[in-house]
Protein backbone atom coordinates (compact mmCIF):
# COMPACT_ATOMS: atom_id res chain seq x y z
CA UNK A 1 0.00 0.00 0.00
CA UNK A 2 2.67 2.38 0.99
CA UNK A 3 5.06 1.62 -2.39
CA UNK A 4 1.42 2.27 -4.47
CA UNK A 5 1.52 5.62 -2.60
CA UNK A 6 4.81 6.52 -3.50
CA UNK A 7 4.60 5.63 -7.14
CA UNK A 8 2.32 9.35 -7.04
CA UNK A 9 3.90 11.47 -4.15
CA UNK A 10 3.71 14.44 -6.00
CA UNK A 11 -0.13 14.35 -5.96
CA UNK A 12 -0.25 14.01 -2.48
CA UNK A 13 -0.70 17.49 -1.40
CA UNK A 14 -2.90 18.06 -4.59
CA UNK A 15 -5.23 15.56 -3.22
CA UNK A 16 -5.07 16.64 0.31
CA UNK A 17 -6.29 19.96 -0.71
CA UNK A 18 -9.21 18.73 -2.91
CA UNK A 19 -10.44 16.44 -0.23
CA UNK A 20 -10.74 19.84 1.77
CA UNK A 21 -12.42 21.68 -0.98
CA UNK A 22 -15.18 18.77 -1.44
CA UNK A 23 -16.13 18.44 2.35
CA UNK A 24 -16.23 21.71 3.62
CA UNK A 25 -16.75 23.42 0.75
CA UNK A 26 -18.97 21.96 -1.73
CA UNK A 27 -21.63 20.97 1.48
CA UNK A 28 -24.82 19.26 0.75
CA UNK A 29 -26.13 21.61 -1.05
CA UNK A 30 -24.18 21.83 -4.16
CA UNK A 31 -26.72 19.71 -5.57
CA UNK A 32 -29.23 23.39 -5.03
CA UNK A 33 -26.48 25.42 -6.37
CA UNK A 34 -26.60 24.40 -10.07
CA UNK A 35 -29.67 23.49 -11.42
CA UNK A 36 -30.81 26.59 -13.49
CA UNK A 37 -29.13 25.24 -16.72
CA UNK A 38 -27.16 29.03 -17.53
CA UNK A 39 -23.99 28.56 -19.10
CA UNK A 40 -21.19 27.60 -17.25
CA UNK A 41 -18.02 26.98 -19.35
CA UNK A 42 -16.75 26.92 -22.94
CA UNK A 43 -14.62 23.68 -23.75
CA UNK A 44 -13.16 23.49 -26.96
CA UNK A 45 -16.40 25.44 -28.34
CA UNK A 46 -18.78 23.64 -27.01
CA UNK A 47 -21.34 25.29 -24.04
CA UNK A 48 -21.88 23.34 -20.63
CA UNK A 49 -24.75 24.43 -18.49
CA UNK A 50 -24.37 24.53 -14.76
CA UNK A 51 -26.71 21.35 -14.56
CA UNK A 52 -23.98 19.80 -16.51
CA UNK A 53 -21.20 21.16 -14.30
CA UNK A 54 -22.56 19.67 -11.29
CA UNK A 55 -23.76 16.23 -12.63
CA UNK A 56 -20.58 15.60 -13.98
CA UNK A 57 -18.25 18.05 -12.15
CA UNK A 58 -18.85 19.62 -8.72
CA UNK A 59 -20.89 16.20 -8.14
CA UNK A 60 -18.81 13.80 -8.58
CA UNK A 61 -15.55 15.29 -7.20
CA UNK A 62 -17.46 15.01 -4.06
CA UNK A 63 -18.23 10.85 -5.11
CA UNK A 64 -14.63 10.71 -5.82
CA UNK A 65 -13.31 11.98 -2.97
CA UNK A 66 -15.26 10.20 -0.51
CA UNK A 67 -14.04 7.37 -2.02
CA UNK A 68 -10.64 7.72 -1.31
CA UNK A 69 -11.27 9.46 2.04
CA UNK A 70 -12.55 5.54 2.54
CA UNK A 71 -9.10 4.24 1.65
CA UNK A 72 -9.77 3.49 -1.60
CA UNK A 73 -6.01 4.51 -3.28
CA UNK A 74 -7.03 3.41 -6.43
CA UNK A 75 -8.75 6.73 -7.21
CA UNK A 76 -5.82 9.13 -5.89
CA UNK A 77 -4.25 9.16 -9.26
CA UNK A 78 -7.42 10.10 -11.27
CA UNK A 79 -8.19 13.11 -8.54
CA UNK A 80 -4.92 14.25 -8.29
CA UNK A 81 -4.52 14.78 -11.90
CA UNK A 82 -8.21 15.85 -12.82
CA UNK A 83 -7.48 18.55 -10.25
CA UNK A 84 -3.90 19.17 -10.70
CA UNK A 85 -3.09 22.86 -9.53
CA UNK A 86 -6.49 23.46 -7.80
CA UNK A 87 -6.04 25.47 -4.06
CA UNK A 88 -9.57 26.96 -4.16
CA UNK A 89 -13.44 26.35 -3.72
CA UNK A 90 -14.12 26.89 -7.29
CA UNK A 91 -10.93 25.55 -9.00
CA UNK A 92 -11.44 22.20 -7.73
CA UNK A 93 -14.52 21.19 -9.42
CA UNK A 94 -13.77 23.52 -12.46
CA UNK A 95 -10.26 21.55 -13.24
CA UNK A 96 -12.27 18.16 -12.20
CA UNK A 97 -15.08 18.93 -15.07
CA UNK A 98 -12.74 20.34 -17.72
CA UNK A 99 -10.52 17.81 -17.39
CA UNK A 100 -12.96 14.86 -17.01
CA UNK A 101 -14.41 16.23 -20.21
CA UNK A 102 -11.22 15.99 -22.43
CA UNK A 103 -10.95 13.05 -20.83
CA UNK A 104 -13.72 11.96 -22.13
CA UNK A 105 -12.74 13.36 -25.64
CA UNK A 106 -9.80 10.74 -25.63
CA UNK A 107 -12.20 7.94 -24.93
CA UNK A 108 -13.71 8.18 -27.93
CA UNK A 109 -10.36 8.93 -29.47
CA UNK A 110 -8.07 6.21 -28.44
CA UNK A 111 -11.62 3.88 -28.40
CA UNK A 112 -10.97 3.10 -25.00
CA UNK A 113 -14.69 2.04 -23.56
CA UNK A 114 -14.48 -0.33 -20.84
CA UNK A 115 -17.43 -2.43 -20.86
CA UNK A 116 -20.57 -3.19 -18.17
CA UNK A 117 -19.04 -6.05 -16.93
CA UNK A 118 -15.52 -4.44 -16.45
CA UNK A 119 -17.08 -1.53 -14.43
CA UNK A 120 -19.12 -3.85 -12.44
CA UNK A 121 -15.58 -5.79 -11.35
CA UNK A 122 -14.19 -3.06 -10.25
CA UNK A 123 -16.90 -1.62 -8.44
CA UNK A 124 -16.55 -4.45 -6.31
CA UNK A 125 -13.38 -4.50 -5.46
CA UNK A 126 -13.55 -1.28 -3.86
CA UNK A 127 -12.76 -0.60 -0.66
CA UNK A 128 -16.38 0.61 0.58
CA UNK A 129 -17.89 -2.13 -0.69
CA UNK A 130 -16.58 -4.30 0.83
CA UNK A 131 -16.88 -6.46 4.30
CA UNK A 132 -14.60 -6.87 6.62
CA UNK A 133 -13.43 -10.77 4.88
CA UNK A 134 -12.51 -8.02 1.64
CA UNK A 135 -15.30 -9.57 -0.22
CA UNK A 136 -18.20 -7.63 -1.69
CA UNK A 137 -21.22 -6.18 0.28
CA UNK A 138 -24.26 -5.92 -1.87
CA UNK A 139 -25.50 -4.63 1.81
CA UNK A 140 -22.66 -1.83 1.75
CA UNK A 141 -23.09 -0.40 -1.63
CA UNK A 142 -26.99 -0.19 -2.10
CA UNK A 143 -26.43 1.54 1.65
CA UNK A 144 -23.78 4.03 0.24
CA UNK A 145 -25.95 4.54 -3.33
CA UNK A 146 -29.19 5.65 -1.41
CA UNK A 147 -27.28 7.47 1.34
CA UNK A 148 -24.14 8.57 0.86
CA UNK A 149 -25.12 9.38 -2.95
CA UNK A 150 -28.81 10.51 -2.79
CA UNK A 151 -27.31 13.61 -0.67
CA UNK A 152 -25.27 14.24 -3.74
CA UNK A 153 -28.18 14.28 -6.15
CA UNK A 154 -26.34 11.02 -7.63
CA UNK A 155 -27.81 7.73 -8.78
CA UNK A 156 -26.17 4.45 -9.68
CA UNK A 157 -25.51 5.44 -13.21
CA UNK A 158 -23.26 8.57 -11.90
CA UNK A 159 -20.99 6.31 -10.24
CA UNK A 160 -20.93 3.71 -13.06
CA UNK A 161 -20.05 6.89 -15.75
CA UNK A 162 -17.33 7.49 -13.10
CA UNK A 163 -15.62 3.96 -12.59
CA UNK A 164 -15.86 4.15 -16.39
CA UNK A 165 -13.87 7.35 -16.59
CA UNK A 166 -10.98 5.93 -13.92
CA UNK A 167 -10.85 2.94 -16.13
CA UNK A 168 -10.45 4.66 -19.18
CA UNK A 169 -7.57 6.94 -17.13
CA UNK A 170 -5.36 4.09 -16.08
CA UNK A 171 -5.29 3.00 -19.45
CA UNK A 172 -4.61 6.29 -21.21
CA UNK A 173 -2.64 7.19 -19.05
CA UNK A 174 0.03 3.85 -19.92
CA UNK A 175 -0.82 4.89 -23.55
CA UNK A 176 0.40 8.38 -23.20
CA UNK A 177 3.64 6.95 -21.26
CA UNK A 178 4.35 3.77 -22.94
CA UNK A 179 7.46 4.57 -25.05
CA UNK A 180 9.25 6.14 -22.09
CA UNK A 181 11.36 3.44 -21.54
CA UNK A 182 13.65 3.06 -18.06
CA UNK A 183 16.76 1.56 -17.85
CA UNK A 184 17.19 -1.22 -15.10
CA UNK A 185 20.98 -1.03 -15.57
CA UNK A 186 20.50 3.05 -14.72
CA UNK A 187 17.97 1.80 -11.86
CA UNK A 188 20.29 -0.88 -10.59
CA UNK A 189 23.63 2.03 -10.90
CA UNK A 190 21.30 4.42 -8.90
CA UNK A 191 20.39 2.62 -6.24
CA UNK A 192 24.19 1.16 -5.75
CA UNK A 193 25.14 4.56 -5.54
CA UNK A 194 22.05 5.34 -2.92
CA UNK A 195 22.99 2.68 -0.77
CA UNK A 196 26.71 2.95 -0.36
CA UNK A 197 28.73 3.78 2.73
CA UNK A 198 31.38 6.81 2.76
CA UNK A 199 33.93 7.36 5.08
CA UNK A 200 36.40 11.16 4.78
CA UNK A 201 37.83 13.92 6.29
CA UNK A 202 36.63 17.70 6.17
CA UNK A 203 38.50 20.71 6.35
CA UNK A 204 36.69 24.13 6.90
CA UNK A 205 37.83 27.47 6.05
CA UNK A 206 35.64 30.18 7.35
CA UNK A 207 34.85 33.58 5.81
CA UNK A 208 35.66 35.89 9.09
CA UNK A 209 39.40 36.01 8.70
CA UNK A 210 38.88 36.71 4.51
CA UNK A 211 37.06 39.59 5.42
CA UNK A 212 39.37 40.98 8.25
CA UNK A 213 41.71 41.30 5.22
CA UNK A 214 39.64 43.45 3.41
CA UNK A 215 40.03 47.36 3.89
CA UNK A 216 37.78 49.07 1.48
CA UNK A 217 38.95 52.89 0.68
CA UNK A 218 35.84 55.13 0.43
CA UNK A 219 36.37 55.62 -3.54
CA UNK A 220 36.11 51.87 -3.56
CA UNK A 221 32.86 51.86 -1.64
CA UNK A 222 31.79 54.68 -4.02
CA UNK A 223 32.17 52.76 -6.82
CA UNK A 224 30.08 49.75 -5.52
CA UNK A 225 27.30 51.92 -4.48
CA UNK A 226 27.03 53.35 -8.02
CA UNK A 227 26.53 49.74 -8.95
CA UNK A 228 24.19 48.41 -6.33
CA UNK A 229 22.54 51.66 -5.39
CA UNK A 230 18.82 50.58 -6.54
CA UNK A 231 18.71 47.27 -3.96
CA UNK A 232 19.23 50.07 -0.83
CA UNK A 233 15.87 51.63 0.05
CA UNK A 234 13.99 52.91 3.36
CA UNK A 235 11.49 51.05 5.23
CA UNK A 236 8.03 52.31 4.61
CA UNK A 237 7.27 54.21 8.17
CA UNK A 238 4.09 54.07 9.69
CA UNK A 239 2.31 56.33 12.39
CA UNK A 240 -0.61 55.25 14.87
CA UNK A 241 -2.67 56.46 17.41
CA UNK A 242 -3.83 53.28 19.77
CA UNK A 243 -5.10 51.76 22.57
CA UNK A 244 -4.43 48.45 23.96
CA UNK A 245 -7.00 47.48 26.78
CA UNK A 246 -6.30 45.31 29.43
CA UNK A 247 -9.43 43.82 31.86
CA UNK A 248 -8.53 44.38 35.57
CA UNK A 249 -9.02 41.07 36.88
CA UNK A 250 -10.43 40.26 40.18
CA UNK A 251 -7.39 39.31 42.56
CA UNK A 252 -6.63 35.58 43.37
CA UNK A 253 -6.42 35.77 47.07
CA UNK A 254 -5.18 32.87 48.89
CA UNK A 255 -7.28 30.65 51.32
CA UNK A 256 -5.64 30.52 54.49
CA UNK A 257 -3.47 27.47 54.42
CA UNK A 258 -2.28 27.95 58.75
CA UNK A 259 0.14 24.51 59.18
CA UNK A 260 -0.78 21.74 61.28
CA UNK A 261 -2.18 22.50 64.76
CA UNK A 262 -1.48 20.04 67.86
CA UNK A 263 -5.19 19.64 67.79
CA UNK A 264 -5.41 18.84 64.30
CA UNK A 265 -2.18 16.21 64.40
CA UNK A 266 -3.73 14.24 67.64
CA UNK A 267 -6.67 13.47 65.59
CA UNK A 268 -7.78 10.43 64.16
CA UNK A 269 -6.82 9.20 60.55
CA UNK A 270 -10.87 9.78 59.87
CA UNK A 271 -11.04 13.15 61.20
CA UNK A 272 -7.94 14.31 59.12
CA UNK A 273 -9.05 13.10 55.94
CA UNK A 274 -12.87 15.08 56.38
CA UNK A 275 -10.84 18.11 57.43
CA UNK A 276 -8.67 17.75 54.64
CA UNK A 277 -11.48 16.68 52.16
CA UNK A 278 -13.17 20.26 53.13
CA UNK A 279 -9.97 22.12 52.83
CA UNK A 280 -9.40 20.88 49.14
CA UNK A 281 -13.38 21.74 48.05
CA UNK A 282 -12.46 24.94 49.84
CA UNK A 283 -9.51 25.37 47.90
CA UNK A 284 -11.85 24.24 44.23
CA UNK A 285 -14.82 26.06 45.15
CA UNK A 286 -12.47 29.64 45.56
CA UNK A 287 -10.56 28.60 42.36
CA UNK A 288 -13.62 28.36 40.59
CA UNK A 289 -15.23 31.51 41.99
CA UNK A 290 -12.07 33.21 40.94
CA UNK A 291 -12.26 32.17 37.17
CA UNK A 292 -15.95 32.83 37.14
CA UNK A 293 -15.68 36.57 38.04
CA UNK A 294 -12.37 36.87 36.09
CA UNK A 295 -14.17 35.16 32.77
CA UNK A 296 -17.18 37.68 33.85
CA UNK A 297 -14.76 40.79 33.79
CA UNK A 298 -13.12 39.45 30.61
CA UNK A 299 -16.95 39.67 28.93
CA UNK A 300 -17.63 42.55 30.09
CA UNK A 301 -14.60 44.33 28.53
CA UNK A 302 -15.14 42.08 25.05
CA UNK A 303 -18.62 44.09 24.91
CA UNK A 304 -17.45 47.19 25.74
CA UNK A 305 -14.31 46.97 22.78
CA UNK A 306 -17.42 45.62 20.53
CA UNK A 307 -19.32 48.51 21.49
CA UNK A 308 -16.53 50.74 21.18
CA UNK A 309 -15.62 49.95 17.67
CA UNK A 310 -19.68 50.05 16.63
CA UNK A 311 -19.92 53.46 17.54
CA UNK A 312 -16.31 54.15 16.09
CA UNK A 313 -17.82 52.35 12.93
CA UNK A 314 -21.45 54.80 13.06
CA UNK A 315 -19.13 58.16 13.17
CA UNK A 316 -16.94 56.57 9.97
CA UNK A 317 -14.13 56.57 12.06
CA UNK A 318 -14.04 60.12 14.14
CA UNK A 319 -13.85 60.60 17.42
CA UNK A 320 -11.39 57.69 18.93
CA UNK A 321 -9.86 59.69 21.67
CA UNK A 322 -13.30 60.91 23.09
CA UNK A 323 -14.81 57.22 22.92
CA UNK A 324 -12.06 55.93 24.94
CA UNK A 325 -12.00 58.32 27.18
CA UNK A 326 -15.19 57.22 27.93
CA UNK A 327 -14.16 53.99 28.59
CA UNK A 328 -11.16 55.42 30.60
CA UNK A 329 -8.78 53.98 28.33
CA UNK A 330 -5.51 55.31 27.58
CA UNK A 331 -4.36 56.52 24.22
CA UNK A 332 -1.26 56.99 22.85
CA UNK A 333 0.20 58.25 19.68
CA UNK A 334 3.32 56.73 18.09
CA UNK A 335 6.51 58.41 16.14
CA UNK A 336 6.67 57.18 12.49
CA UNK A 337 8.35 53.47 12.43
CA UNK A 338 9.27 50.87 10.13
CA UNK A 339 8.09 46.98 11.14
CA UNK A 340 11.46 45.79 11.65
CA UNK A 341 11.47 48.03 15.07
CA UNK A 342 7.86 48.84 16.04
CA UNK A 343 7.39 50.95 19.71
CA UNK A 344 7.53 48.40 23.08
CA UNK A 345 3.70 48.55 23.99
CA UNK A 346 3.26 47.57 19.95
CA UNK A 347 5.44 44.70 20.19
CA UNK A 348 3.28 42.26 21.45
CA UNK A 349 1.98 38.50 20.27
CA UNK A 350 -1.44 37.64 18.41
CA UNK A 351 -3.54 35.59 20.98
CA UNK A 352 -5.02 32.16 19.58
CA UNK A 353 -3.29 32.46 16.41
CA UNK A 354 -2.48 28.85 14.97
CA UNK A 355 0.25 30.35 12.97
CA UNK A 356 1.58 32.76 15.34
CA UNK A 357 2.39 35.47 14.28
CA UNK A 358 2.86 39.67 15.27
CA UNK A 359 0.72 42.56 16.35
CA UNK A 360 2.99 45.08 13.87
CA UNK A 361 1.83 42.56 10.98
CA UNK A 362 -1.46 42.99 11.27
CA UNK A 363 -0.81 46.79 11.49
CA UNK A 364 1.13 47.07 8.63
CA UNK A 365 -1.58 45.35 6.85
CA UNK A 366 -4.29 48.13 7.33
CA UNK A 367 -4.50 49.86 3.42
CA UNK A 368 -6.53 53.40 3.64
CA UNK A 369 -9.54 54.16 0.95
CA UNK A 370 -11.67 56.69 0.64
CA UNK A 371 -13.65 55.49 3.48
CA UNK A 372 -12.27 57.15 6.65
CA UNK A 373 -12.81 53.66 8.90
CA UNK A 374 -10.46 51.88 6.64
CA UNK A 375 -7.66 53.63 8.84
CA UNK A 376 -8.92 51.85 12.19
CA UNK A 377 -7.69 48.10 12.53
CA UNK A 378 -10.29 46.67 14.39
CA UNK A 379 -9.72 44.84 17.51
CA UNK A 380 -6.68 42.67 17.20
CA UNK A 381 -6.63 39.84 20.02
CA UNK A 382 -3.19 39.99 21.98
CA UNK A 383 -1.03 38.75 24.69
CA UNK A 384 -3.10 36.60 27.20
CA UNK A 385 -6.26 38.48 27.63
CA UNK A 386 -5.70 42.45 25.79
CA UNK A 387 -7.42 44.10 22.66
CA UNK A 388 -5.46 46.54 20.27
CA UNK A 389 -7.10 49.27 18.35
CA UNK A 390 -5.29 51.06 16.23
CA UNK A 391 -6.16 54.09 13.80
CA UNK A 392 -2.99 54.80 10.93
CA UNK A 393 -2.46 58.20 11.64
CA UNK A 394 0.02 58.66 8.11
CA UNK A 395 2.59 56.45 6.25
CA UNK A 396 6.09 57.36 4.99
CA UNK A 397 6.65 54.92 1.90
CA UNK A 398 9.65 53.64 0.94
CA UNK A 399 12.28 55.26 -1.21
CA UNK A 400 16.13 55.01 -2.31
CA UNK A 401 18.28 55.49 0.36
CA UNK A 402 21.03 57.91 -0.02
CA UNK A 403 24.80 57.22 0.06
CA UNK A 404 24.88 58.80 3.18
CA UNK A 405 22.11 56.60 4.78
CA UNK A 406 24.03 53.02 3.24
CA UNK A 407 27.11 53.63 3.09
CA UNK A 408 28.01 51.13 6.53
CA UNK A 409 25.75 48.59 4.73
CA UNK A 410 27.17 49.19 1.10
CA UNK A 411 30.66 48.99 3.07
CA UNK A 412 29.54 45.51 4.65
CA UNK A 413 28.12 43.82 1.56
CA UNK A 414 31.00 44.77 -0.44
CA UNK A 415 33.30 43.41 2.19
CA UNK A 416 31.37 40.07 2.08
CA UNK A 417 31.02 39.80 -1.45
CA UNK A 418 35.29 40.71 -1.86
CA UNK A 419 36.15 37.85 0.70
CA UNK A 420 33.61 35.46 -0.37
CA UNK A 421 35.16 35.50 -4.02
CA UNK A 422 38.67 35.47 -1.72
CA UNK A 423 37.76 32.48 0.33
CA UNK A 424 36.45 30.59 -2.90
CA UNK A 425 39.76 31.18 -4.29
CA UNK A 426 41.99 30.50 -1.51
CA UNK A 427 39.99 26.75 -1.45
CA UNK A 428 40.74 25.97 -4.42
CA UNK A 429 44.10 26.74 -4.55
CA UNK A 430 44.61 24.58 -1.39
CA UNK A 431 42.95 21.67 -3.35
CA UNK A 432 45.57 22.57 -5.63
CA UNK A 433 48.60 22.01 -3.49
CA UNK A 434 46.54 18.82 -1.61
CA UNK A 435 46.64 16.99 -4.45
CA UNK A 436 50.14 17.02 -4.98
CA UNK A 437 51.16 16.58 -1.32
CA UNK A 438 48.23 13.61 -1.26
CA UNK A 439 50.19 12.35 -4.67
CA UNK A 440 53.14 11.78 -2.65
CA UNK A 441 51.98 10.01 -0.06
CA UNK A 442 50.50 12.48 2.14
CA UNK A 443 47.85 11.52 4.69
CA UNK A 444 45.02 14.13 4.17
CA UNK A 445 45.40 15.09 7.91
CA UNK A 446 49.36 16.08 7.50
CA UNK A 447 48.73 17.78 4.22
CA UNK A 448 45.88 19.64 5.58
CA UNK A 449 48.39 20.95 7.87
CA UNK A 450 50.89 21.50 5.79
CA UNK A 451 48.79 23.90 3.97
CA UNK A 452 47.58 25.79 7.20
CA UNK A 453 44.28 24.71 7.15
CA UNK A 454 42.23 23.79 10.53
CA UNK A 455 42.94 20.27 11.78
CA UNK A 456 40.47 18.36 9.40
CA UNK A 457 37.07 16.52 11.02
CA UNK A 458 36.38 12.94 10.32
CA UNK A 459 32.81 11.60 8.67
CA UNK A 460 32.52 7.65 9.32
CA UNK A 461 30.40 5.56 7.23
CA UNK A 462 28.00 7.82 6.48
CA UNK A 463 24.31 6.99 3.62
CA UNK A 464 22.03 9.00 2.58
CA UNK A 465 20.04 9.15 5.14
CA UNK A 466 23.28 10.61 7.07
CA UNK A 467 21.80 14.41 8.65
CA UNK A 468 25.31 15.97 8.65
CA UNK A 469 26.28 18.10 11.87
CA UNK A 470 25.30 21.61 10.38
CA UNK A 471 28.34 23.50 12.91
CA UNK A 472 30.87 21.35 11.12
CA UNK A 473 29.43 19.82 7.46
CA UNK A 474 28.09 20.90 4.54
CA UNK A 475 24.59 19.66 4.21
CA UNK A 476 24.64 17.95 0.98
CA UNK A 477 28.05 16.09 2.32
CA UNK A 478 26.92 12.45 1.02
CA UNK A 479 25.31 14.26 -2.27
CA UNK A 480 28.64 15.69 -3.19
CA UNK A 481 30.64 12.77 -2.07
CA UNK A 482 28.71 10.14 -3.69
CA UNK A 483 30.38 9.89 -7.08
CA UNK A 484 34.24 11.19 -5.99
CA UNK A 485 36.60 8.18 -5.90
CA UNK A 486 38.48 6.92 -2.98
CA UNK A 487 41.64 8.72 -2.61
CA UNK A 488 40.23 12.06 -3.97
CA UNK A 489 39.08 15.74 -3.08
CA UNK A 490 35.41 16.82 -4.53
CA UNK A 491 34.36 20.09 -5.58
CA UNK A 492 34.79 22.77 -2.59
CA UNK A 493 31.39 23.40 -1.17
CA UNK A 494 30.79 26.89 -0.87
CA UNK A 495 29.03 28.74 2.05
CA UNK A 496 27.33 32.39 2.16
CA UNK A 497 30.45 31.85 5.46
CA UNK A 498 32.51 28.89 5.14
CA UNK A 499 33.80 26.96 2.43
CA UNK A 500 34.74 22.97 2.99
CA UNK A 501 37.23 20.64 1.21
CA UNK A 502 36.37 17.05 1.54
CA UNK A 503 38.58 14.25 1.01
CA UNK A 504 36.85 11.00 0.17
CA UNK A 505 39.25 8.01 2.21
CA UNK A 506 36.58 4.81 1.21
CA UNK A 507 33.63 4.36 -0.28
CA UNK A 508 31.72 0.76 0.26
CA UNK A 509 28.40 -0.54 -1.13
CA UNK A 510 26.17 -1.59 1.44
CA UNK A 511 24.43 -4.68 -0.78
CA UNK A 512 20.87 -5.39 0.29
CA UNK A 513 19.29 -9.14 0.45
CA UNK A 514 16.31 -8.21 -1.38
CA UNK A 515 18.63 -6.03 -3.83
CA UNK A 516 16.91 -7.61 -7.23
CA UNK A 517 13.34 -6.90 -5.99
CA UNK A 518 14.42 -3.48 -4.65
CA UNK A 519 15.84 -3.10 -8.35
CA UNK A 520 12.12 -4.65 -9.61
CA UNK A 521 10.00 -2.43 -7.84
CA UNK A 522 12.16 0.87 -8.39
CA UNK A 523 12.23 0.30 -11.95
CA UNK A 524 8.40 -0.25 -11.96
CA UNK A 525 7.47 2.62 -9.75
CA UNK A 526 9.94 5.26 -11.77
CA UNK A 527 8.02 3.70 -15.13
CA UNK A 528 4.67 5.00 -13.12
CA UNK A 529 6.38 7.73 -12.68
CA UNK A 530 7.05 8.37 -16.54
CA UNK A 531 3.55 7.83 -17.20
CA UNK A 532 2.44 10.30 -14.69
CA UNK A 533 4.39 13.34 -16.23
CA UNK A 534 3.79 12.43 -19.89
CA UNK A 535 -0.24 12.48 -18.85
CA UNK A 536 0.28 15.65 -17.29
CA UNK A 537 1.69 17.01 -19.71
CA UNK A 538 -0.58 15.67 -22.53
CA UNK A 539 -3.37 16.79 -20.51
CA UNK A 540 -2.09 20.35 -20.15
CA UNK A 541 -1.42 20.53 -23.90
CA UNK A 542 -5.44 19.46 -24.57
CA UNK A 543 -6.72 22.16 -22.06
CA UNK A 544 -4.61 24.59 -23.51
CA UNK A 545 -5.56 23.86 -26.91
CA UNK A 546 -9.22 23.66 -25.31
CA UNK A 547 -9.34 27.28 -24.39
CA UNK A 548 -11.62 27.01 -21.53
CA UNK A 549 -13.94 29.81 -21.15
CA UNK A 550 -15.58 30.78 -17.27
CA UNK A 551 -19.16 31.81 -18.41
CA UNK A 552 -20.30 32.35 -15.52
CA UNK A 553 -17.35 35.45 -15.05
CA UNK A 554 -19.10 37.06 -17.93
Amino acid sequence: MIENLRKYSGLMIVIFVILFISFFFLGRGSMGNYSSGRPMLKIAGRTYSDTEYHALGSGPLELASTLASSGEYSIYPFLGMLTSGATTREEGPEKFFVGRMILRDAKDEFGIHPGEEEITSYLRTLRPFTGQDKTFSAEKFREFIDKGMGRLGLTEKDLRELASDVLAFKKLNSIVGSGLHVSRDAVTTSLALENQQITGEIAKLDLTPFEDKIQPTEEEIKKYWDLISDSFTTEPRRKFTYIVVTPVMPPDTKIDDAPESIVDAAASDDVKKAAAKKKADEKAKHAAEVAEARRAKQLEVDAKVDDFLFKLEEQKGAGLEDLAKANEWEVKTSDFFPRSSPPKDLDLSLRASSRGGKLIDQLFTIKETSDPFSKISGAIAVGENQWVIARLDGEEKSRPKKYEEARNDARAQYISEKAAEAMKTAANEDVTKLKTLLTAGKSFADAAKEVGLPEPTTFTAITSAYRPDGAKEPQNLFETTRNVDPGAIAEVITESDRAFIIHVAKREVVKEPNAATRIDTEVTNRAKTNETNAFTSWLATRTEAAKVEQLYKH
